[in-house]
């Protein structure tokens, strides 16, 4: 009775213990499972961010900026495309190109007070567009203009 009982007993913990090894045999089928739905397109896309990180970005298109080489006739002195590009640079704002311009969209009258059509034109980075406007600069292509040659006569 003793060998039956003791028989009994290390059965019943052979399958106590099999049935533990199953359950974990499971868990580690459901992590298995987890990790390849999971974890593996987080870490393809990881490195897909890595990947577009490496490549060097596309710099913002170029566009043209303005502002009026003297506001009002009799009043204040020209501006010098140099001193223009200047500002701009101290906006943080880089010119790739610049010239000088008159403004065709109006019709200007020759008088002290009245505003002048000529104007100073810089080729800068969309992306730069806010600061060359907090700058005192707007987009040309709100306006029309034709590009001349940049003299150094002061305007009445």
């Amino acid at each position: 009775m003793k060998f039956e009982c003791k028989f009994f007993l290390l059965s019943i913990g052979l399958v106590l213990s099999v049935g533990a090894f199953g359950q974990n045999v499971v868990k580690k089928v459901e992590l298995v499972a987890a990790h390849e739905t999971v974890l593996l397109p987080l870490m393809a896309q990881s490195q897909e961010l890595q990947d577009q990180a490496a490549k060097p970005a596309e710099p913002s298109p170029l566009i043209w900026v303005f502002r009026h080489r003297r506001v009002k006739q009799c009043q204040g002195e020209d501006m010098s495309l140099d001193e223009s590009r200047a500002k701009l640079k101290e906006s943080g704002v880089a010119a790739h190109e610049s010239h000088c311009g008159f403004r065709t969209d109006q019709v200007f009258l020759a008088g002290c007070g009245e505003p002048t059509g000529r104007i100073l034109l810089h080729l800068i980075r969309a992306n730069a567009l806010d600061a060359a406007i907090d700058a005192g600069y707007g987009p040309a292509e709100q306006i029309t203009y034709q590009k001349v040659e940049c003299t150094d006569e002061a305007t009445p």
